[in-house]
């Protein structure tokens, strides 16, 4: 009986520390425990739903100098549109919330400015030098779109008179296919210069006059050209400076403002016709002068074919860095 005893309470002692162990409750950590050299598993977080997708910002999109024209072009109209028929209020057709970066916006706006002259005169009627739609390049193109909007909002407001906001654009879009395409061959080449303030009431009058007696004078009446408009006429490739390119301000070779760095890049004017001159006008982004035509890569062909200096109106000036003495 008395060993029984004994066996009992041997077994309580060592079932004490298990007892006590159970009793207690156990902790976050060792709950979650791993045994040693396990990675823990991953921890899942619950996503409600999928997040959209951060969209790419959108670019601006590239457009050329017709585009930024027909962009000034169709908010003119749309201008003149709210002036006639009242703010949101269009003729049926209208080609209403036109985007302005459209491929087709010249095409668009062309169709809404002939339903405009069309509500605003009648089908049969357009003012007098209308150009309509005419197959050509973009800019010219839109340059007639601009034209023909000019020709109708005189027609309505009178000459020079636009409503509030009008954009507008260069005078020089304002006159007739002739006199643009004119000028603007004579001014790419380098040979001439428009010069009528863009605010003049007779604008386009003065402009045809000046740039056709230019072309009758100088190029027409110059005994010197048995070819015309060829590309050693137009010298329209970039030309450089030579060695000892020494610049001058007068075709007397005697107020000289420095020597012109080698390999410049120079734009080729008009050349002197005295005799045995090798002088020739040229001119950069900070200067006009003249130079001996052998010390840059223009040919004696390309010079002998040049305009007379005397027949432009000239302003012959140095402020690049390699000028002394400049005025």
């Amino acid at each position: 009986m008395e060993r029984r005893l004994r066996v009992v309470f041997v077994l309580m002692l060592l079932a004490l520390p298990l007892a006590i162990a159970l009793s207690r409750p156990l902790s976050s950590t060792e709950v979650f425990a791993q045994p040693e050299g396990t990675q823990p598993p991953p921890v899942i977080i619950p996503i409600e739903g999928t997040p959209e997708p951060t969209p790419f910002p959108t670019a601006t999109p590239v457009i050329g100098a017709h585009g930024l024209l027909m962009i000034d072009i169709r908010r003119d109209l749309e201008i003149m549109a709210d002036d006639q028929f009242g703010v949101g209020t269009r003729p049926e057709g209208w080609n209403v919330g036109v985007n302005l970066y459209d491929a087709q916006l010249t095409l668009l706006t062309r169709s809404d400015l002939e339903l405009m002259a069309t509500t605003l005169i009648n089908p049969a009627s357009r003012p007098r030098g209308w150009m309509f739609a005419f197959d050509s390049t973009e800019f010219a193109e839109a340059r007639d779109v601009r034209y023909d909007l000019e020709l109708l909002a005189d027609l309505i407001y009178g000459v020079n008179n636009r409503p509030q906001g009008w954009v507008g654009g260069d005078p020089l879009l304002r006159c007739n296919r002739a006199t643009q395409a004119l000028v603007s061959l004579l001014e790419r080449g380098g040979i001439f210069r428009l010069d009528v303030p863009a605010n003049d009431a007779e604008f386009c009058r003065k402009a045809e006059l000046q740039v056709t007696q230019f072309t009758e004078t100088a190029i027409l009446a110059n005994a010197q050209l048995d070819t015309l408009f060829t590309d050693s006429f137009f010298i329209l490739e970039p030309q450089q400076t030579g060695e000892n390119a020494v610049a001058f301000l007068d075709t007397g070779a005697t107020r000289r403002v420095g020597v012109i760095p080698r390999a410049t890049p120079i734009r080729i004017i008009a050349r002197s016709y005295s005799q045995f001159s090798n002088m020739m006008l040229v001119s950069g982004p900070d200067f006009e002068v003249f130079v001996d035509y052998t010390t840059t890569t223009v040919t004696a062909e390309q010079f002998r074919r040049l305009p007379n200096v005397e027949s432009l109106e000239i302003n012959p000036n140095c402020f690049a860095t390699w000028c002394g003495g400049a005025p």
